[in-house]
């Protein structure tokens, strides 16, 4: 994900950093994160679902939003309320000290 996100930064000027306990998770493996513009200031979130569980999730990846930017919704009515998303995967997990490697049939 370091590699990923330093690209973000390079092209669009923002920042990823993780943001786990911010938000409640619905596995021990879904990472929360937090997107910052140039001076800092969050201007998203989102979950990432990385791996399979076949007992749990449909085949594929995908993504959505969990809740869009609005100002109507937001707290105080002043402050939009930022836009949340999910990232789902279904890459293999790692395995004892093995890192998780895509295979041909997951990309």
């Amino acid at each position: 994900m370091d590699g990923l996100f330093s690209l973000a930064k390079m092209l669009f000027g923002i920042d990823i950093e993780p943001a786990d306990g911010l938000a409640p998770v619905w596995n021990s493996e879904v990472r929360f994160y937090c997107v910052k513009d140039s001076t800092g200031s969050p201007i998203a979130c989102f979950y990432f679902d990385p791996y399979s569980r076949p007992s749990e999730k449909q085949g594929g990846a995908w993504m959505d939003e969990v809740v869009a930017r609005s100002r109507a919704l937001s707290r105080d009515g002043t402050k939009a309320r930022l836009p949340i998303a999910h990232m789902v995967c279904n890459q293999t997990p790692p395995v004892g000290s093995k890192p998780s490697l895509m295979t041909f049939r997951e990309g």
